[in-house]
């Protein structure tokens, strides 16, 4: 039973985007700094909203963010994203320039906003920059694919249980946490009523999985939990 972190088949880990930026020599460098602006967000703001005109590409250099696509009777949350990841890349290669989804910031946010023209113009005619980026948006639906996998295979135990396993291995990367998501945000990113995910949490802490003491959660029986969420 491993102590600080959980290894998990069906929850894909978050790679850092940082790297594309080593591709770039020093007049691309130069163009995409002539033409970003960096914003702080506060805890809660919309960064970008889904169906808006997609103008610009943005890397979070600091702060969690959830990402989501909004219905007419509900949110979805199909991913949290961690630091040193980019938003809006699916919007280049899109047909529609609007962002395929919305994003808002689950604590303090620096990030830094490109112009999408600018940006494009980089990928054109910088082939391992470009194979960089096609990697990570590859990896991001990998991750949308399991996620809406699980939406669609477990039952609502194994939904409860697979998204406390995935905070702690792929959000913040051990077994005792302070978590950002509010109940409401925890039922959305479960795919399950508010009602239903309060239940099973308190039936978890009765059977000794989890702790609770506020916004601090404690796994305790990870085991338990990974087999609830492979077999719910």
């Amino acid at each position: 039973m491993l102590t600080n972190v959980i290894s998990m088949s069906n929850c894909v880990r978050d790679i850092s985007h940082e790297g594309a930026f080593e591709f770039l020599n020093e007049e691309e460098r130069r163009i995409l700094e002539k033409n970003k602006t960096r914003v702080r967000y506060s805890k809660s703001e919309v960064i970008i909203k889904q169906g808006a005109l997609a103008n610009s590409i943005l890397f979070v250099r600091e702060g969690l963010t959830q990402v989501y696509v909004e219905k007419i009777a509900r949110k979805v949350i199909i991913s949290i994203k961690g630091s040193k990841n980019f938003l809006g890349l699916s919007s280049i290669f899109q047909d529609e320039n609007v962002y395929q989804y919305s994003a808002t910031a689950l604590d303090k946010c620096e990030i830094d906003i490109y112009d999408r023209k600018s940006f494009y113009k980089i990928l054109e005619q910088n082939i391992g920059f470009s194979n960089e980026i096609l990697r990570y948006v590859n990896h991001n639906q990998s991750k949308i694919f399991n996620r809406f996998l699980c939406l669609v295979e477990k039952n609502a135990r194994g939904k409860v249980a697979d998204m406390i396993l995935c905070l702690a291995n792929n959000i913040y990367g051990c077994l005792e946490f302070e978590i950002h998501l509010t109940r409401r945000e925890m039922a959305e990113y479960a795919g399950l009523s508010m009602e239903n995910t309060v239940r099973i949490l308190k039936e978890f802490e009765r059977d000794n999985l989890i702790k609770i003491r506020g916004k601090n959660f404690q796994v305790v029986g990870a085991d338990k939990l990974e087999l609830i969420s492979d077999y719910g």
